[in-house]
């Protein structure tokens, strides 16, 4: 007889894995997904466990992406290595520099928003190019942002589909051109405090001697393709505000909830879904035991709805009690930006909504949210650009 776990399919999961989550958590929270050929872990412990565990639950492992992002890159790295790396540029994003983040964020924005009037694509035309160049000003990078831009893109695109030859090639090339534009600059970096990429060349704990180009290139490849997730969480936020008109008016009315509304999207619709490991060794897991070299994703997104944690966990509510996610990881591989990005979302939407407090969805191609590793809407397409927000209230459907 067909199980429920036979039926799950990618093409479902990348519709909307919300459902298919939801029964996970309830009857097999760790479970053997044959169309996906790995474990998938839903609920919020086993989450954490997976994330938390790096002995036991690791994240170098072989894979066609490790191939193109290199075996040395920070995130595929444990130890004493990893460690290095972080201590190299920890300083750097401390939260009490996110603020400097949000407002630059902010300043690009309006500079982009202010004039434009009627209707836009905000992902493509604001969200995804400023976000570019906070990316780029963050690690002091020496390439123009839109260059870094469809790079990341690439990347990304071979992340998502990491079993299909042709994705992977686009991103092979793109690691490849990224190096050819690194590699010369990289070379003749010197010491410089605010630059990330230089304290990675220049501050080695444990060496005297700086780091080559080959130990620091895999580390900017594997980052690079997380570069559209603060515009990614962003435009989640304005649909969740366009959708909710109560919410929007309290963040229209109490400027100061926005940051709260931010948290919630990032539990609520997390721009990255999942994280891959695998196991070590054989590993006792929310009751079910795993055997050593298990591939594993840990589904944040589903840990982020666990019902054990949240209540009405499927609701978008910017007045939820704030708690803990998963959403920026724990232990060792906790993200290294993780005060950051809540910062650069909140600036992104922030200065759309406060040169543009009638902006509303384009009734006639309302934006789509889709994607499991990655839940995003692709094309963000607005109307009321220049209306007054006593205009959009006006407009907004009965709540």
């Amino acid at each position: 007889m067909t199980s429920f776990l036979d039926t799950i399919t990618p093409e479902e999961l990348h519709a909307d894995p919300y459902p298919v989550y939801q029964r996970l958590r309830r009857d097999h929270p760790v479970a053997e997904i044959p169309a996906l050929g790995c474990w998938l872990v839903t609920r919020w412990q086993g989450v954490r466990q997976v994330m938390s565990h790096s002995q036991a639950f690791t994240t170098s492992f072989p894979s066609a992406m490790s191939e193109i992002y290199g075996p040395e890159n920070i995130l595929s790295r444990s130890g004493d290595l990893h460690k290095g790396m972080r201590a190299s540029v920890e300083e750097l994003f401390e939260p009490e520099y996110a603020g400097r983040a949000r407002e630059y964020a902010r300043k690009l924005v309006i500079e982009r928003v202010s004039g434009m009037h009627g209707q836009a694509d905000l992902m493509g035309e604001v969200l995804q190019p400023v976000v570019a160049e906070v990316f780029r000003w963050m690690l002091s990078l020496e390439v123009d942002s839109t260059t870094l831009l469809r790079l990341a893109q690439d990347l990304w695109l071979g992340a998502l589909g990491s079993g299909d030859p042709a994705r992977l090639a686009v991103s092979a090339a793109a690691a490849n051109e990224l190096d050819a534009a690194l590699t010369p600059w990289f070379e003749g970096l010197g010491p410089d405090p605010s630059s990330a990429v230089a304290r990675w060349r220049h501050i080695n704990p444990g060496s005297f001697c700086p780091r080559g180009v080959a130990e620091v290139l895999p580390t900017i490849r594997v980052i690079l393709p997380s570069l559209p997730e603060p515009g990614w969480a962003a435009g989640s936020l304005l649909v969740a505000l366009f959708n909710d008109p109560d919410q929007r008016r309290l963040v229209r009315d109490h400027p100061e909830l926005l940051g709260d509304a931010v948290h919630e999207v990032l539990r609520w619709m997390p721009p990255f879904g999942l994280v891959g490991r695998m196991t070590t060794r054989p590993v006792e897991l929310g009751g079910t035991r795993l055997p050593a070299g298990a591939h594993v994703l840990a589904a944040i997104g589903s840990a982020n709805r666990d019902e054990t944690v949240f209540e009405q966990p499927g609701t978008f509510d910017l007045r939820r009690r704030r708690q803990p996610l998963v959403t920026f990881g724990y232990g060792e591989h906790a993200c290294l930006v993780r005060a950051f990005i809540p910062a650069v979302v909140e600036g992104l939407v922030a200065g759309i909504l406060d040169v543009h407090p009638g902006v509303r969805a384009d009734p006639s191609e309302q934006p789509r949210l889709a994607g499991w590793a990655a839940r995003y809407t692709a094309r963000l397409c607005v109307d009321g650009l220049g209306d007054s927000a006593d205009r959009a209230t006006a407009l907004d459907p009965p709540g």
